[in-house]
């Protein structure tokens, strides 16, 4: 084959001609983009576009795309820039839309017929944590000040915070469910401005507020707000306020921000997205962005990103539902996805039956249809309240288990391995194979 210098200079001329007709549409050698898109679906100046412009800066600045374009399209909490995103820039490999929790519940109260299922997941971002204040002349002067009036009269103790359905709402939904109050009875008062609510909070207003660390933090410093709790699972370097959990509350929740791909894109396009993006979270001038607004840096890529992705989802469905910011929280999909899960733990249940049905006899008299009964039934129990907390595999290896007994097997250390073994191989079949969600507990968050 002749090599390019070898070429006529007519044929160079006309290969020069077809190249410049694409000049941005191709990943580069080397790692390198001619052009790259970042939708916003938002306006300018939130934490979305903040965080599109500052991607953009930093691919620029670690030399991977010679020109970023930066898109603000707004309006109905994010779902509108999703929807166009979805559709317009569909296999388009030289694309990303920015987009949050926020996006979750927005989705949801807005009955947006296009979902983050559409899209290509490429990697959770940064983050910001929560905190809860008061004003400093409350007589509250701790968390559990303010949840024993919560759980005394919940509607007399007002929270102000951001827009309905939005983060801070969801953090009151958690507080209230673990201090074992109905989400729906709480007093949230939703302000459109951080402005807004600040000034309530500060003209002792409203008992308690709820938003971003950083917007608080210089009011907390100058002594006008006192801080009760912060959202995070851990203490926060530099950060001298208490976390929810360090005072006996399970309540945890950071307001992420992430990147997608469009729709329809290559394997190959989608590895070369994520390369580019890992390589500028390691860099200079991320860490640059990171410092300059104070975000947490909660890179997470790839399979990771996808798990989270689908618990967060089920955790913000469930929280709308439960404070009642949404008619309807649970379309046909979110219901298929309910019930999927337990349609497999029922077959595995069948498949246990048919083993000891055929084997059991042998092992060990059948027992009473009423003990059997009561056995099955007290492993399906147990699969529903442990599906979520402890995942599928676990869940479904106790139905399976307790299946074996109600059937007669004495062989209790064999019928653990084989309800292990189905269950594992169930659920990877389904998650891995055939890319369905399947709930993985709290050891794979």
């Amino acid at each position: 084959m002749k090599s390019v210098m070898s070429l006529s200079p007519r044929a160079a001329r006309l290969l020069a001609l077809v190249l410049s007709l694409h000049p941005d549409t191709t990943f580069a050698k080397e790692g390198r983009y001619g052009r790259l898109r970042i939708m916003a679906p938002a306006s300018p100046g939130g934490g979305w576009d903040q965080t599109a412009r500052s991607l953009a800066e930093a691919l620029r600045g670690e030399g991977l795309a010679d020109v970023v374009e930066v898109e603000n399209v707004s309006g109905a909490a994010g779902t509108i820039g999703l929807a166009k995103f979805a559709s317009s820039y569909r296999g388009e490999g030289d694309a990303l839309l920015v987009t949050g929790l926020v996006m979750l519940s927005a989705m949801l109260m807005n009955e947006s017929p296009v979902s983050l299922a559409e899209v290509t997941p490429i990697a959770r971002l940064t983050g910001e944590y929560e905190v809860l204040v008061v004003p400093a002349v409350s007589p509250v002067r701790s968390l559990t000040d303010l949840t024993v009036a919560l759980r005394r009269e919940p509607g007399a103790v007002s929270f102000a915070g951001g827009s309905a359905g939005g983060t801070d709402q969801l953090l009151l939904g958690l507080l209230a469910r673990e201090v074992g109050v109905e989400p729906s009875s709480t007093n949230y008062i939703a302000f459109s401005g951080g402005g807004d609510s600040l000034a309530a909070l500060l003209g002792n207003q409203v008992s308690a507020g709820i938003s971003g660390l950083s917007e608080y933090a210089p009011h907390i410093e100058s002594g006008s707000l006192r801080a009760l709790a912060v959202s995070s699972g851990e203490r926060l370097p530099g950060v001298d306020i208490p976390t929810f959990q360090e005072q006996g509350l399970s309540v945890s929740l950071a307001n992420w921000r992430g990147i997608f791909a469009p729709p329809g894109i290559s394997r190959a396009e989608r590895e070369d997205l994520s390369s580019a993006v890992d390589r500028v979270v390691r860099g200079r001038a991320w860490q640059g962005v990171l410092t300059r607004y104070g975000w947490v840096d909660l890179y997470l890529p790839g399979d990771g990103f996808e798990r989270f992705l689908r618990s967060e989802q089920r955790r913000v469905a469930s929280l709308v539902r439960d404070l009642g910011t949404a008619e309807s929280t649970a379309g046909s999909d979110d219901i298929a996805e309910m019930a999927f899960p337990a349609m497999v733990g029922i077959g595995l249940l069948a498949l246990g039956a048919s083993l000891f049905l055929t084997r059991g006899r042998s092992e060990a008299p059948a027992p009473g249809k009423g003990r059997a009964l009561g056995l099955v039934s007290l492993g399906a129990v147990a699969d529903v309240l442990l599906l979520e907390p402890a995942g599928f595999i676990a869940a479904s290896s106790v139905l399976f288990w307790c299946a074996a007994r109600g059937f007669g097997s004495r062989r209790w250390a064999r019928d653990a391995i084989l309800g292990l073994a189905f269950s594992t191989g169930a659920y990877f079949l389904f998650t891995r194979a055939l890319s369905l969600s399947l709930p993985a507990g709290r050891l794979f968050p």
